[in-house]
């Protein structure tokens, strides 16, 4: 059986009424509680936001935006790839 994390920060976090009505969807489809939902989304949104850093700091070190070679401003599409499931790879501990 998986160990159970142990929360020991609390963070009070103002959502507006869409966002609010969205995590309860997806809580009550996904039969869990919206505290356990609001922190999956803020981990998967936390692995985005680092994914776009990296992707910032790949661009050529001359360039402080994300503009191509040509000026042309260029846009960070984030997707969700299903890939083969390991469960010694760390990333999935």
């Amino acid at each position: 059986m998986a160990k159970e994390k142990i929360y020991g920060e609390v963070l009070n976090l103002r959502i507006d009424e869409a966002m609010s009505k969205e995590v309860k969807r997806i809580a009550a489809k996904d039969g869990a509680a919206e505290s356990e939902v609001a922190r999956r989304l803020l981990e998967w949104g936390i692995e985005a936001y680092r994914a776009r850093e990296v992707a910032l700091l790949q661009l050529p070190y001359d360039r402080d935006n994300a503009f191509d070679e040509h000026g042309d401003p260029m846009v960070l599409r984030v997707r969700a790839v299903w890939t083969h499931f390991d469960p010694s790879d760390p990333d999935f501990a």
